[in-house]
């Protein structure tokens, strides 16, 4: 697929109209013509990211400067479909009618600058796979079951937590009804009636005991279902608000999909109802037990008073041994719960490692490509230029991530950070905080196990969720050999950087590929002898548009179009469009670019030296 025509409506550019080849396509013109912003226009019309968040902003600044309020339109044709492409300046992304594959664009910094940054270099790496939607959204996915699953944990440990606490007290309870069982026993030896009543009390106390474990349960079940309930609410006071089909806009296309999303929102409602219903009837059964303890304590009490009446003290001592042994019947059906929690958090862990395991899956089979790419690239580059791409690499994010829950710990976080950051992943600094595994966080770092501990407490308390699942970037590291010496990119002029990063980009076969002015900061030798022997050695099918003041750009890369623009100081515009057997267009070459004739008189010498290649 190759971009057939520009179309641009308002703005510097007002009016342009102007078609492309398959092939080389050159846009010349004295500064100032538009060059720069005609690219700039098609990148933000076709929704092309810079390659570093910067450069982004940067060009679609440019854009919206030049556009205004205006639209600009672009077609694009793969010689049997047109895919038209439309956005305005007020337009958050393009319109198109069907789906495509955006280009690759770079303009004159990026060329200069996108090698000087990791985010940049593996952008230009993962150009080269292609579109990864699928990818992102299954990662996207991953980390967001990831996330909720840990939360779901973090919830039930805290309970498991609290459960055991309260489970802890049974050995003390039996100690104090043991210690007490003497002076029960010398009760029921006083009279008979005394013990008769006794006998009474104690049957009461165990309908007691066994209704406060009853109570237990229902607020348990009750407080249960206040959650969910609160939750499903919550869903579907975020649901989207579906806006009725416009009149005059033909028939609803949508007519399916609204009828499935009020389907959706009558099940929730329905769930809803159901949840109300159950709450309903637990809060019945819950006040119904609550009636039924209180009038079973109020016979408790009258007997208290009567054996009190029979003996002084008594009712004390009867009193104590009954809510004693009610709140141990209360500790021991939680046992049971606590039982059932501890099985369901593991199995949360279960599913939580499975879905990490997907997690680490989707970014290893991406590394996988980016590392087979950076092979390729190697192998074809080599040895002039070399490329390597590193698993998990760039420890940036992730060391910014712990030091933002390390931060008011009293630790000094901005060393310690980068350290755990470099030698503990994200889902093992998640399993250790949940099993306090002093021991691998301080062998990581070096630390103490005081300091180590005081770490995984602070992170405890953080949302852990979110923090095992930061992406730790692969890295991609590019070389040039300077003489016998290989020098990474950051050790380069300008124009070195550009000589590498241009014959990468070259390598670009399948995709449309649009250059700002590739020749600055580079001489005309490695124009010749590398960038114009890529140019010609690419499928004639495939796409490439360049603006340059450089001649031997479309002189010696035989351009199949060349596009000069012309402005009035108030309005660019297209001047010609043609191929360079025009008379017209070897004219303006020669007027408007720099080193015009020289070009042409070089271009037959060119020739006969490359012939084989």
């Amino acid at each position: 697929m190759h971009i057939e025509r520009v179309q641009i409506e308002e703005g510097f550019l007002d009016g342009l109209d102007v078609s492309f080849t398959r092939g080389l396509n050159v846009i010349i013109g004295e500064r100032g013509t538009g060059k720069t912003s005609l690219i700039e226009l098609v990148r933000f019309c076709l929704g092309v990211q810079g390659y570093t968040s910067e450069s982004t902003k940067r060009s679609r600044d440019h854009a919206l400067s030049v556009l205004g309020s205006g639209q600009v339109t672009v077609t694009l044709s793969d010689g049997q479909r047109q895919v038209l492409v439309t956005r305005t300046g007020g337009d958050e992304s393009p319109r198109a009618s069907e789906t495509f594959v955006r280009p690759i664009i770079l303009s004159q910094t990026e060329i200069e600058t996108v090698g000087l940054q990791a985010e940049g270099r593996l952008r230009l790496l993962d150009s080269f796979i292609g579109e990864q939607g699928d990818a992102n959204v299954q990662e996207a996915a991953a980390a967001s079951e990831v996330r909720s699953l840990t939360a779901e944990a973090e919830a039930l440990r805290r309970e498991i937590e609290e459960l055991a606490e309260q489970v802890a007290e049974i050995p003390a309870l039996e100690k104090q009804i043991s210690a007490l069982l003497p002076k029960e026993q010398e009760l029921a030896k006083v009279s008979a009636d005394a013990n008769e009543k006794k006998t009474k009390l104690d049957a009461i106390s165990s309908s007691i005991a066994a209704s406060s474990v009853g109570v237990g349960a229902l607020e348990r079940f009750q407080e249960a279902i206040s959650r969910w309930g609160t939750l499903l609410s919550s869903a579907m006071s975020g649901g989207p608000s579906i806006e009725p089909w416009p009149e005059g806009a033909g028939p609803d296309p949508l007519a399916r999909s609204r009828a499935a999303i009020k389907q959706a929102q009558e099940y929730l409602d329905k769930a809803v109802q159901e949840l109300d219903q159950a709450s309903l009837e637990a809060r019945t059964h819950l006040q119904t037990s609550l009636d039924n303890k209180l009038k079973i304590e109020d016979q408790a009490r009258q007997l208290r008073r009567e054996i009190e009446a029979l003996q002084e003290g008594a009712g004390a001592i009867i009193r104590q041994g009954q809510q004693l042994r009610e709140r141990k019947a209360r500790l021991d059906s939680l046992k049971a719960v606590l039982t059932d929690r501890r099985k369901s958090l593991e199995t949360l862990i279960g599913k939580r490692g499975s879905a990490l395991d997907t997690l680490d899956a989707i970014r290893e089979k991406r590394f996988s490509g980016r590392n087979e790419v950076a092979t390729e690239l190697a192998e074809t580059l080599g040895p002039r230029i070399r490329v390597k791409a590193s698993r998990t690499g760039e420890f940036d994010a992730f060391a910014a991530a712990i030091a933002d829950v390390l931060r008011g710990s009293g630790l000094r976080y901005n060393e310690l950070s980068p350290m755990l950051a470099k030698n503990v992943s994200p889902r093992e600094l998640l399993e250790a905080a949940d099993a306090n595994d002093v021991d691998l966080i301080a062998d990581a770092t070096g630390i103490t196990k005081d300091r180590a501990n005081r770490a995984l407490a602070q992170l405890r308390e953080s949302d852990l969720g979110t923090l095992a699942t930061v992406a730790v970037e692969d890295t991609v590291s590019l070389q040039l050999l300077d003489g016998t010496t290989y020098k990474g990119i950051g050790a380069l002029s300008t124009g070195q950087r550009c000589t590498v990063v241009l014959p990468l980009v070259l390598r670009h076969t399948d995709r449309i590929l649009i250059v700002d002015q590739p020749e600055d900061h580079i001489d005309n030798a490695f124009i010749a002898d590398t960038l114009i022997l890529s140019l010609i050695a690419r499928d004639p099918e495939s796409q490439v548009i360049f603006s340059t003041h450089n001649a031997n750009i479309p002189v010696l890369g035989k351009a199949d179009q060349v596009v000069q623009l012309g402005s009035d100081g108030k309005r660019g515009f297209p001047v010609l469009a043609s191929g360079l057997n025009d008379p017209r267009v070897v004219e303006a070459i020669t007027t408007v670019m720099e080193g015009g004739a020289e070009a042409f008189k070089r271009r037959a010498s060119f020739y006969g030296k490359h012939a084989a290649s």
